[in-house]
C-alpha cells in the first residue's frame, strides 16, 4: 500500500481514485483495517501537536521498505502514550459503517476524549479554533467530524469556553442535565456528575439553555448565571459577579457563604485527596474568603481554619489519594 495515499486521505486531499484504492485495500483483510487504525491514531496525535517528542508525521509514517510495519507503528504509539493520557482518540468501531452524502464513500468514525487530571488545569484548542480551559477532573468528548459543521461536544466537569464565531454552525455543549447553544461567545459551565447540579455563567454574547431533548428553554444575557439541581423543578437565573465563577482560571477561588461540605468536594478534585468530615455540623458551617489553588493543601486548610472551627489531620497513603480528616 502507498502510505502517502493514507496521509492524503486523512488530510482530506485524496482524489476519488486514491480513495477507491484505499477502500479496496481496507476490504482485503482485517489486518489492513487494524493497521489503518494504528496509522490514524498516530496522525491524530501529530495533527494536534506540532511536535511529538521531536517527531512529525513525515518522520514516523511507515516505511514501505520495512516489512515489520505494525511493530514500528506500535513502537511510536508507545512513545506517544503521554499524550494519550490526556487525549485519547479511540475507535468506535473496527470497520467502516457509514457513508458520506456527497460520494457515498465509507467514513471511519471516532471520538476524541480530553481529560484534565485532578489537581490540574488543561488548555485545549478545538479543531474550529474554539479555546477551552478545563478545570480539575473535567472531561470533554467530541466526534472527529467536529470541523465539518458538527460543533457539538459533551462535558463532565467545569470548563470555560471562548467560542470561535460561526453564524452558520452553532456550538453546542451537552451535559447530563442541560445543554448550551451559542454561535460565538464566552461562558463558564460547571456540570460535575457527582454534584447532580448544573451552572452556566455568561461572560460575553448570549447563550440558549437546552433541555435534554435539545429544545431551547431560556436565554442568558451577559452577567447572568443559571443554576439547576436534580432535586429542583426549575432553573434559577440571577445576576452575579462573573469573576467569582471564572477566577479559577487564574488559580483563585472566591467563596461567599459557601458550605464547608461543598468546599471539601472541590478540594478533593483540585488535590486528588479524600476528605472525611468527622465533626457533626462542620459541613454546614459557612466560609467567606478567597483561596489560592496553587498553594499546598496544608496552607489551604490553614486558611479555612482562620474563620471556621475546622481542625484536620492529613494521612498520606501509598498508591492511593491522601486521606484528610476534618474534625
Amino acid at each position: 500500500m502507498d502510505y502517502t495515499i493514507i496521509q492524503k486521505y486523512l488530510q482530506g486531499k485524496a482524489s476519488n481514485k486514491e480513495k477507491e484504492q484505499l477502500f479496496n485495500w481496507l476490504d482485503e483483510s482485517a489486518s489492513n483495517k487494524e493497521e489503518y487504525i494504528e496509522i490514524k491514531k498516530i496522525w491524530a496525535l501529530t495533527s494536534r501537536e506540532k511536535n511529538v517528542e521531536g517527531k512529525t508525521w513525515s518522520d514516523i509514517k511507515p516505511s514501505e521498505s520495512k516489512p515489520a510495519k505494525t511493530k514500528t507503528l506500535q513502537h511510536w504509539l508507545a512513545r506517544a502514550a503521554i499524550f494519550l493520557l490526556l487525549i485519547s482518540c479511540g475507535a468506535i468501531g473496527s470497520h467502516f459503517f457509514s457513508k458520506t452524502i456527497e460520494n457515498e464513500s465509507p467514513v471511519y468514525s471516532q471520538m476524541c476524549t480530553i481529560i484534565s487530571p485532578a489537581g490540574q488545569i488543561t488548555n485545549v484548542k478545538l479543531p474550529d479554533g474554539t479555546l477551552v480551559m478545563l478545570n480539575s477532573g473535567t472531561k470533554i468528548q467530541y466526534s472527529n467530524d467536529f470541523t465539518y459543521g458538527n460543533r457539538q461536544l459533551y462535558l463532565e466537569g467545569e470548563a470555560f469556553f471562548d467560542v470561535q464565531k460561526d453564524v452558520e454552525h452553532p456550538f453546542i455543549v451537552n451535559s447530563e442535565f442541560l445543554g448550551v447553544k451559542v454561535y460565538g461567545t464566552s461562558f463558564n459551565i460547571q456540570a460535575y456528575p457527582e454534584d447532580r447540579a448544573y451552572t452556566a455563567t455568561l461572560i460575553e454574547g448570549s447563550i440558549s439553555l437546552l433541555n435534554t431533548s435539545g429544545e431551547e428553554v431560556t436565554k442568558l444575557v451577559p452577567g447572568e448565571k443559571a443554576y439547576f439541581a436534580e432535586s429542583e423543578t426549575r432553573i434559577d437565573i440571577r445576576y452575579v459577579d462573573t469573576e467569582m465563577y471564572t477566577s479559577w482560571k487564574e488559580g483563585l477561588v472566591t467563596y461567599r457563604n459557601e458550605r464547608l461540605e461543598d468546599i471539601a468536594k472541590q478540594i478533593e478534585r483540585w488535590y486528588n485527596v479524600e476528605i472525611i468530615i468527622q465533626k457533626e455540623g462542620l459541613g454546614d458551617e459557612r466560609y467567606f474568603g478567597t483561596i489560592l489553588k496553587n498553594k499546598p493543601i496544608d496552607q489551604i486548610l490553614e486558611v479555612l481554619k482562620l474563620t471556621t472551627s475546622l481542625e484536620y489531620e492529613i494521612i498520606p497513603r501509598a498508591n492511593e489519594p491522601s486521606l484528610i480528616y476534618w474534625k
